[in-house]
């Protein structure tokens, strides 16, 4: 199902959007393709007309150069100074006369020949060029005499009495500077080529002309004789004609060049006018068309924006109803009722929801939910306390990547029992700290449906089974606690009965310490268990008073110096100059510091040293830390020790106690706002260290 920003993206409003500018764009094509077709083809009809005009114009500008070469020819035939130099014979005078004559009159060529054509005077290595043309006509040549260049001549006999002996010849190159006189004169650029070979152009720059263009036999042609051509980068439209293919072999073509660039200019200017009329049109009407399908579609559109807020979750804001149409203004209203039944509703399942999670957080048993891939898809802050992880760490993952039993061949979704079951199973914590846990089974979604969902109903009981062993174990070592310092006790008692007569002062001083040190043990174990059962029972409180802490500490040493003594371990006190005063109980606090230094001196060796040490380095509270020299305690194991039942061994492996002390030590510190940490001897061993503010005020 598509979401509603893609649904509103392809509405109804913006399809009919699209419509309308559809129909005005498809339009405005049809409308100006063929206005543009229209302007090109009259364009290209100019341009045919304008190439023609300019082969006339040139046709008429080579005839009438061919008329001022016969004029020219007929005068200086007439010239009385010519037939007089003649008949002298001074042909010094004469060729300068008639290269003075050349250049007065424009003219490229003039020669004289006899009338058995040999070359008498004129322009030098003309030779064979003399009865090339009949006289009183012009022709295009292009003899080797001339260097293969193109030449128009005219020919006529002298008047006089040399008519019949010698005959006037006149010409004109057609070479770069005729072909630009040429296209001044008609306004067309002009080339001339001979055999193919252009040989003369009214084009300036002649670098693209430095490799000859070859023609074919026949002339270029294209539709109406008119042929495209760029020279120089610029668009010219060409029209070639030939001359005159005299009678010695050579074919001299014109060329007529109408250059285009305006043309092309007013082409495109005429195409974006029709394109920017065509724009303005297509944006006019598009804003149109938009602005009628917005108002045509407003209610429509207002519908669509309520119904994605309310896909969104929000339905507290009412449905606009609009006066008009009347089929929009009938499904609004029935749209708005039943968002507020809905919106009543929603608020009624929320409270519910709310009310419902809140039970499920605040329980101590941790709730987990999975589907029928065993992946889970809650997890309680009870789960949470239990496991370690938390939930936004586990949702997603599989019961057996969270659940990881101590034996990892089996996996935890291959124990959990049927449903309406229950089961006992041992697992690994976050801290890889094993502990067990009740699981309970129940369906919440039926097996059968897609999204089925089951529930755990998981309960710590790592205390219960500790409290169980406890029992066991109390039944099979409390005789060894209490036989242990009462059979001292006893032989030490009937010792001093039997021969207190005959024992010295050093034995009777011996025995009483055995005495003391077996009430001591006693009381420290009776103590423990006192505690832990009123903690355990919620009835554990402290009386604060303000105490010096060096009276503690006297107290403490004075419980716990016999067994130093015995185990010839030497106690170092290291406090402040002035005693701190502390808002404690002071019963209590000297119970910590005898299970603090009774610890340090079972699990260190014999001989070795205990230090307490008092720091007062900060005014707002207090810390102590007692050191040992014992094996130490690994980083896995200092979470767990603070706990009941939990016994630490020494380095030959034996255990003391029943694991009640350090659990009372850790309950006193933090019932007086405190806190209770272990960590390493620098020297070997542990430090235990609490710390707790002076004033009875939370650290």
């Amino acid at each position: 199902m598509p979401s509603f920003p893609k649904a509103i993206s392809h509405s109804f409003t913006s399809r009919l959007i699209s419509a309308f500018i559809l129909v005005i764009l498809v339009t405005a094509i049809v409308a100006g393709i063929p206005a543009y077709i229209l302007v090109r083809n009259e364009l290209q009809n100019q341009i045919l007309a304008r190439v023609k005009d300019g082969e006339r114009a040139t046709q008429v500008f080579l005839d009438t150069e061919k008329i001022r070469l016969i004029n020219l020819a007929n005068h200086t035939a007439q010239r009385p100074t010519l037939q007089e130099l003649l008949q002298g014979n001074n042909r010094a005078r004469l060729s300068d006369y008639l290269h003075n004559f050349k250049i007065g009159v424009g003219l490229d060529i003039l020669f004289i020949c006899d009338s058995s054509g040999e070359f008498t005077v004129g322009d030098t290595n003309k030779n064979g060029c003399c009865g090339i043309n009949p006289p009183g006509e012009t022709y295009f040549y292009s003899p080797v005499c001339f260097e293969n260049q193109i030449v128009i001549l005219a020919q006529h006999p002298l008047f006089g009495d040399l008519s019949e002996n010698f005959n006037v010849t006149v010409g004109r190159y057609i070479d770069n500077e005729f072909a630009r006189e040429l296209a001044q004169g008609t306004g067309f650029e002009q080339n001339f080529f001979i055999d193919g070979q252009r040989t003369a152009t009214s084009f300036y720059d002649l670098s693209e002309f430095s490799d000859p263009l070859q023609f074919p036999d026949t002339l270029q042609t294209s539709q109406n004789g008119i042929i495209p051509k760029i020279y120089n980068e610029d668009h010219y439209y060409t029209s070639q004609q030939l001359i005159t293919e005299a009678g010695n072999g050579y074919q001299i073509v014109n060329e007529v060049a109408l250059g285009v660039e305006d043309l092309y200019s007013a082409n495109l200017r005429a195409l974006l006018v029709i394109f920017f009329s065509s724009l303005i049109i297509v944006l006019v009407g598009s804003i149109l068309g938009v602005l009628f399908a917005r108002h045509l579609t407003a209610p429509l559109n207002q519908l669509t924006s309520a119904a994605y807020n309310i896909s969104r979750g929000d339905f507290s804001s009412p449905i606009p109803i609009p006066d008009e149409p009347e089929e929009i203004v009938t499904l609004a209203a029935a749209f708005e009722e039943s968002r507020s039944y809905t919106h009543q509703y929603m608020h009624e399942l929320t409270r519910a929801k709310a009310w419902s999670e809140t039970v499920i957080q605040s329980i101590e048993e941790g709730i987990v939910t999975f589907d029928d891939k065993t992946i889970i898809t809650s997890f309680s802050y009870g789960a949470t306390r239990i496991t370690g992880w938390f939930s936004d760490e586990v949702i997603g993952k599989s019961l057996n990547e969270v659940f990881i039993l101590p034996d990892g061949e089996i996996r935890f979704s291959d124990l959990i029992p049927p449903i309406g079951g229950k089961s006992q199973i041992d697992i690994l914590t976050r801290t890889k700290r094993k502990t067990s846990i009740g699981v309970a089974v129940a369906q919440l979604i039926p097996a059968n449906d897609e999204n089925s969902q089951t529930a755990l109903v998981l309960r710590d009981i790592t205390e219960e089974e500790a409290a169980q062993n406890l029992r066991s174990y109390f039944l099979a070592n409390i005789s060894h606690e209490f036989r242990t310092p009462l059979a001292a006790l006893n032989a030490s008692v009937e010792l001093m009965l039997d021969q207190l007569d005959e024992l010295s002062k050093t034995e009777i001083n011996e025995l009483l310490n055995s005495i003391h040190r077996s009430v001591t043990g006693l009381q420290t174990l009776i103590d423990n268990l006192l505690e832990s059962i009123r903690i355990q029972a919620g009835r554990y409180k402290i009386y604060r008073q303000p105490v010096e802490f060096g009276d503690v500490v006297l107290d403490a040493f004075g419980i716990m110096k016999p067994l130093l003594d015995r185990r010839r371990q030497n106690f170092m006190l290291e406090q402040p100059e002035t005693q701190p005063v502390v808002m404690m109980d002071h019963t209590r606090m000297t119970q910590v510091l005898v299970n603090l230094l009774s610890n340090a001196s079972k699990y260190s060796p014999m001989g070795s040293s205990i230090a307490l040490t008092v720091d007062q380095s900060c005014k707002h509270s207090l810390q102590v830390e007692v050191a040992d020299c014992g094996s130490g305690i690994s980083p896995s194991e200092r979470e767990d020790i603070f706990r009941r039942f939990v016994r630490l061994s020494d380095q030959n492996g034996a255990q003391y106690g029943v694991g009640l002390g350090l659990s009372v030590v850790k309950a006193i510190i933090e019932e007086h706002g405190g806190e209770v940490g272990v960590k390493d001897n620098p020297g070997g061993g542990s430090i235990f260290w609490f710390r707790i503010p002076i004033n009875g005020d939370t650290i």
